[in-house]
């Protein structure tokens, strides 16, 4: 152990006559009179704790990039697995055209694979404009290696303020994750509730999870809000909220007699 000069705190030496001299003012003293220089201590990394890179990579291999087509035109969207046997859900407005009719083309891109799809069920036959829940349930026709159907929160437990992602095909140019909070959890709209958030979305994520913490679905990403002039808002973006999600998942079930 380096031993301290008492004088100028420098480093001493043991200079062959018992003594200590100091290597900065040449001070001698004893070995008994110096005090024992602490050695520096290395600061322990602190483990890191990303609660979106954990959502994130828990996730990433439920999430479906979609792109469909119909009569007059194509576009992206986003989705999301809920069962090993390839059932996902979507917005009816990504699952249909603009007649409000499934849409005539439809596949998915998932663990790096494309796979073709098929609309099973649309809640609203408007193509998410009518009075309908703006939801879809879709069916891959196989599963790639890896993919993984996600979980859901129980929607009691959401709460106003709490932090939020979304991971979706945003824009059509591939799967990004953003991240925000929960900012009105039952917000009515045009008569329907909706969870609102400050995440940024953009057309492409229509049809994606939004995730807790804990990386698990509250609701099903649905729009951003234009104002009555047609202007923008800022930071209001919409999803419709997980119990509704899980409401439709069942009455589609019991309905069609899905082997789930």
């Amino acid at each position: 152990m380096a031993l301290k000069c008492k004088q100028c705190g420098g480093v001493c030496t043991e200079n062959g006559n018992g003594e200590y001299e100091c290597q900065f003012c040449g001070a001698t003293f004893g070995k008994e009179e110096l005090v024992p220089a602490l050695k520096k201590q290395a600061i322990p990394e602190m483990p890191r704790s990303d609660s979106g890179v954990d959502v994130f990579d828990k996730n990433i291999n439920g999430i479906l990039e979609i792109m469909a087509a119909g009569r007059k035109g194509a576009w992206a969207g986003s989705g999301y697995l809920i069962s090993q046997r390839g059932f996902a859900i979507t917005n009816a407005h990504v699952a249909a055209d603009e007649t409000g009719q499934p849409c005539q083309k439809m596949a998915v891109r998932i663990c790096g694979c494309e796979v073709p799809a098929a609309v099973v069920a649309l809640a609203d036959d408007k193509a998410g404009h009518g009075n309908g829940v703006d939801l879809a349930m879709i069916q891959l026709a196989r599963l790639p290696q890896g993919a993984t159907a996600l979980a859901f929160e129980s929607f009691s437990r959401v709460r106003n303020g709490e932090k939020v992602y979304v991971i979706g095909n945003s824009l059509g140019d591939g799967t990004c994750i953003t991240s925000g909070i929960v900012s009105d959890k039952r917000r009515v709209l045009d008569g329907k509730e909706l969870l609102m958030t400050d995440c940024a979305i953009n057309g492409g994520n229509s049809g994606g999870p939004i995730f807790n913490e804990k990386g698990l679905v509250i609701g099903t990403i649905c729009s951003s809000r234009l104002k009555a002039d047609g202007s923008d808002t800022k930071g209001m973006n919409y999803a419709v909220p997980g119990d509704i999600v899980q409401q439709f998942i069942e009455r589609v079930k019991k309905q069609l007699r899905l082997i789930w």
